[in-house]
């Protein structure tokens, strides 16, 4: 793209498609798709080719990309970029309608950790996948549906009912979370209101909706901001920002040998320990479907994943002007200030001292700055992708991320140019020829 603005402006359209982990994996796939990517299904065969761009969605919140050299002779292990399609939020539970004097509100539960007080007064959508009757009893037909508007708000109490709401007050999500949908007129039916919301949207009868798995976002559009347009702030950037990053990087490069590979799995957000999710044998069952389509012998699988590198990105905690406190008295990043290389004593991140100082070297290559981020010793971190991706393959990791304040707000917000600087660092790596 010819400038930043091109690169934000389409990292805003990207992100007001990406709105659930099953809405993000539709949005890059439909990236791919129009860059030449083939699909692959795991349940087939493959037979992978040289220079070849391929991608497969085992699972809708799921997806891994990946680019085969274009030399002959591919000698060189795995490069990868893994982050994260989830974000914290709502989930709306079944039977949801709650009526209050015509005042109708959906019964919703808590997904991950998200700042429940950022959730009030916003304006909210609802997205996900509904299953449908199907010829076959165990295979359901799946609908994917965003609405795309904002149809939900949860009103604030008033300060004058509510006087120590400025002192800190518990926020119970059962009673105070629930998002108001409509209100309902005189003789207008309460009962399956949502359910009959969805079929309109989706073209389909009611009758024939079995389920749904719908979650609540916020339809709030991206935008900078600062004195000059210096930060970006926007719902869903942890982790949907590398996401993006890596999905551009992969489509813009160009490599003779190995294979460069974006993964984007699910459920980071509650310990990833499904499926879909980090914590699974399917990313290690992935590279071995790929050693057997470019007709690999077993011998070769081990040393080649021994030569591979992975980068694993999600958001790291940066530097809060009105909490100084709250970070290390040494390792604290600031936005703007290079991308942060995250570690930790007790292995809550992957990184180790080869694969950061790896790490330092692809920033000096690509020409950008970097940081490192430890927790502060008082204040338990979080964990992330890295330490659960080395549990299933002896590959290299480093755990990084770009700075941001607010994390799990319903806006967040990120440093411009460490946003644009994660791209053109993913780049590089995957253009690496040594």
């Amino acid at each position: 793209m010819d400038n930043f603005r091109d690169y934000i402006r389409d990292f805003f359209g990207f992100m007001k498609k990406a709105t659930t982990a099953v809405q993000t994996v539709d949005t890059v796939r439909e990236r791919l798709d129009a860059e030449g990517f083939m699909e692959l299904n795991l349940n087939e065969p493959w037979t992978l080719n040289v220079g070849g761009k391929y991608y497969l969605t085992p699972y809708p919140s799921m997806l891994v990309a990946f680019t085969v050299g274009s030399a002959e002779c591919l000698t060189k292990g795995v490069k990868m970029i893994a982050a994260h399609t989830d974000s914290p939020g709502f989930r709306i539970k079944p039977s949801p309608e709650v009526n209050s004097e015509g005042m109708l509100t959906l019964n919703v539960e808590r997904y991950g950790g998200p700042i429940l007080n950022t959730w009030f007064d916003r304006p909210l959508s609802i997205a996900g996948r509904i299953a449908v009757r199907s010829a076959e009893v165990l295979k359901p037909k799946v609908i994917h549906l965003d609405f795309q508007r904002p149809i939900l708000i949860i009103p604030n109490l008033a300060i004058h009912m509510n006087r120590e709401v400025n002192k800190g007050v518990e926020i119970k999500v059962q009673k105070e979370m629930q998002p108001l949908i409509t209100q309902l007129i005189e003789d207008e039916v309460k009962d399956n209101y949502l359910l009959d919301l969805v079929a309109e949207e989706a073209g389909v009868d009611r009758e024939s909706i079995l389920d749904m798995d719908l979650n609540v976002y916020c339809s709030e559009e991206g935008m900078l901001a600062g004195a000059k347009e210096e930060f970006i702030s926007c719902p869903r950037i942890d982790d949907l920002s590398m996401v993006y990053a890596a999905m551009e990087a992969l489509i813009r490069s160009k490599h003779e040998d190995g294979i460069n590979m974006a993964a984007f799995m699910d459920n980071e957000e509650i310990g990833s320990m499904t499926r879909q999710g980090a914590d699974s044998v399917m990313l290690s069952t992935i590279l071995e479907k790929i050693r057997m389509g470019m007709l690999r012998t077993e011998q070769q699988l081990p040393s080649q994943l021994k030569d591979s590198f992975v980068i694993s990105a999600d958001g790291a905690h940066g530097f809060h002007p009105n909490y100084c406190e709250k970070n290390d008295i040494t390792n604290k990043p600031v936005m703007n200030k290079g991308i942060a290389i995250k570690i930790s004593g007790n292995r809550s991140y992957a990184s180790e001292v080869e694969t950061i100082a790896a790490f330092q070297q692809l920033c000096d290559r690509a020409g950008v700055k970097y940081q490192k981020f430890v927790n502060h010793s008082d204040e338990p971190g979080g964990k992330t992708l890295g330490p659960l991706l080395s549990k299933y393959m002896p590959v290299h990791v480093v755990d990084v991320g770009v700075p941001m304040l607010a994390m799990h707000s319903t806006r967040e917000l990120m440093g411009r140019q460490d946003f644009l600087d994660s791209i053109e660092i993913f780049r590089t790596f995957f253009q690496l020829e040594e």
